[in-house]
């Protein structure tokens, strides 16, 4: 996968996370993806994604990436994102890629009211 295309998945992501096309969404994971945020909660497997990704409280969704870099030697990705639903969330994910699926998913997020800007302050990357 290249820098674009990572970029691009992502993009594909929040568009179905917003859609709350949950199957789109989930066919992006490989079958034995390990996701985890590794202080609150592991899944193992896609159907345990799909149920998780399912379980919005009949909330709307949206996500947007920030800061994204990928690595298409080591095909390991990261990115800085909001996600809104139940709660706004502001975090870094790391992403590991192959064959054009994501296979680990390693979140790490603060819930914090505020916006991107405000909750990145004057760390944000221009």
């Amino acid at each position: 996968m290249t820098a674009d295309a990572f970029r691009a998945l992502l993009a594909r992501l929040a568009d179905g996370w917003t859609r709350r096309a949950y199957d789109e969404v989930a066919a992006h994971f490989a079958e034995q993806v390990q996701y985890a945020d590794p202080t609150r909660y592991r899944l193992d497997g896609r159907a345990a994604l799909l149920d998780f990704f399912r379980n919005d409280e009949g909330m709307e969704q949206r996500t947007t990436f920030h800061t994204v870099v990928f690595d298409e030697a080591r095909q390991v990705g990261m990115a800085e994102y909001t996600y809104e639903g139940t709660h706004r969330y502001h975090g870094v994910v790391v992403v590991k890629v192959a064959s054009g699926e994501i296979t680990h998913w390693r979140e790490y997020q603060h819930v914090d009211p505020r916006t991107w800007d405000e909750f990145a302050g004057e760390t944000r990357f221009a």
